[in-house]
């Protein structure tokens, strides 16, 4: 490991990466008519054509989301030649627990039901939770860390908060975080059986993110799309009520940072948005509060990232919503 005195400011976020029905930039996804309406599923899961084709009938669609859209930001970024000279110090984490479901049950329900002798080994590795980024590492020759993350609606972000470490701790030089959505009827009868919790669901997506030091991008005369001034994981556990715990979080950072808007994405469907923002102004924290997935679906793993997508979208001042923060 090679020291390093890499602070939180110095972690930036410098190209994304994208696939849905919509195509393959996050502004056609966020900002699309209403009268606009498309299949939630997407048909051409490698449309850049980045990976190779053989052998990509084995490959289940989680996998081809997350590889696309971790190329994509690959190729965004220019990091073909970083890659070739030092693989070792690229990491791959993928924020998804559950785009795998759908493979795993037909395996299983194949095994039992016919005998195992009907279920083709080459569809093995589909059910296997890191299969994603052990093939995305396969396909580009990456052999720096590889991480997927189970942490359900906020995996996404504990996967960026992983690769955000191993940057600060001098492990790797560039993190490529991805997280996927598919649908399909395994999915939809978890959802049926929860119709209190949870709004309509997404579209099928990929969405990834490059991670790096400010110093690396600067080198290359680029600005970042966002910086990383702080990460919190914790997991709420106490018996203070989820809208109050955050109030506590967020009352940490406004002593800290200057902010005018909160953007809360990855599992929004947990909190009463009205308690948590009237816990909000009757502590004086007069700040505009988004909810992505109120607009756009629930997302299973990939919504914390997407929301910090849409908070490029208001810096770059694409957004109905507008901000003065930098």
């Amino acid at each position: 490991m090679i020291a390093n005195n890499t602070s939180n400011n110095d972690i930036v976020i410098s190209v994304i990466g994208f696939n849905s029905p919509y195509g393959t930039e996050t502004d056609n996804y966020f900002f699309r008519k209403e009268s606009e309406t498309k299949a939630l599923i997407i048909e051409d899961h490698d449309p850049q054509k980045f990976l190779k084709p053989k052998g990509q009938r084995f490959l289940n669609k989680a996998t081809l989301l997350y590889c696309n859209a971790a190329f994509h930001a690959i190729h965004n970024r220019g990091l073909s030649s970083k890659i070739n000279e030092a693989p070792e110090r690229i990491g791959l984490y993928d924020g998804t627990e559950l785009s795998n479901l759908e493979d795993c049950f037909i395996f299983d329900l194949t095994a039992k039901n016919q005998g195992p002798d009907r279920v083709s080994p080459m569809k093995a590795p589909s059910t296997i939770a890191n299969a994603a980024a052990s093939q995305m590492a396969i396909q580009a020759g990456i052999k720096g860390p590889n991480f997927s993350v189970c942490a359900g609606m906020a995996g996404s972000l504990q996967a960026l908060d992983i690769a955000s470490l191993h940057l600060k701790q001098g492990i790797t030089d560039y993190g490529v975080i991805a997280s996927t959505e598919v649908r399909n009827e395994y999915q939809d009868s978890i959802r049926r059986g929860n119709k209190g919790l949870h709004r309509p669901a997404s579209t099928e997506l990929g969405i990834a993110m490059v991670l790096e030091r400010r110093e690396t991008l600067s080198e290359v005369g680029r600005k970042p799309l966002a910086a990383i001034k702080k990460i919190h994981s914790e997991t709420h556990t106490e018996d203070l009520p989820i809208e109050a715990f955050l109030y506590q979080n967020i009352s940490d950072m406004a002593a800290l940072f200057s902010f005018d808007t909160i953007i809360f994405s990855g599992g929004t469907s947990v909190i009463d948005e009205t308690i948590f923002e009237e816990v909000l102004r009757k502590n004086g924290l007069n700040t505009f509060v988004i909810y992505p997935e109120t607009l756009f679906g629930d997302n299973d793993n990939a919504g914390g990232i997407l929301g910090i997508a849409y908070a490029v979208s208001v810096f770059e001042g694409k957004s109905i919503h507008k901000t003065d923060q930098e």
